[in-house]
């Protein structure tokens, strides 16, 4: 028997790949430590002790996409999860995941999960489980 929910191996398989390079799993944990600041590169490499095209290449090798990709995903992980597990506003939210406007994040969770904020809290569509990350 086949199920109709989608997969959510989309969005759980750059955080698994991730884990396969050090530089991402350090470089995540980075992220998740300054998930509300804007992603600059470049204080992310020095933090690590790399250049700032280190992580663009490990990104793009490892997870075939680019870094401001990686946190995207991170950031919409961490705004699914607050969604079903508190009572924080999306404006709240927005700021706690690193976007200044709530209106971003209803268009990148439209575009990237193909879900608005709403269902995402009430738990319809593909994150209706969502793990903590």
């Amino acid at each position: 028997m086949i199920g109709d929910r989608p997969s959510r191996a989309a969005f759980a398989l750059p955080a698994q790949l991730a884990q396969a390079a050090p530089l991402m799993t350090d470089f995540e944990r980075w992220v998740r430590a300054h998930l509300a600041d804007p992603p600059p590169l470049t204080d992310a490499a020095r933090a690590l002790g790399v250049s700032q095209r280190t992580p663009q290449r490990t990104a793009q090798t490892v997870l075939g996409r680019s870094p401001l990709d990686f946190i995207q995903d991170i950031r919409l992980d961490e705004a699914a999860f607050l969604l079903r597990t508190t009572t924080l506003s999306a404006e709240a939210i927005a700021g706690r995941v690193g976007y200044r406007n709530v209106s971003t994040l209803r268009k990148l969770v439209r575009r990237r999960r193909g879900s608005s904020l709403e269902a995402l809290r009430q738990g319809v569509g593909a994150d209706a489980v969502v793990p903590r990350p």
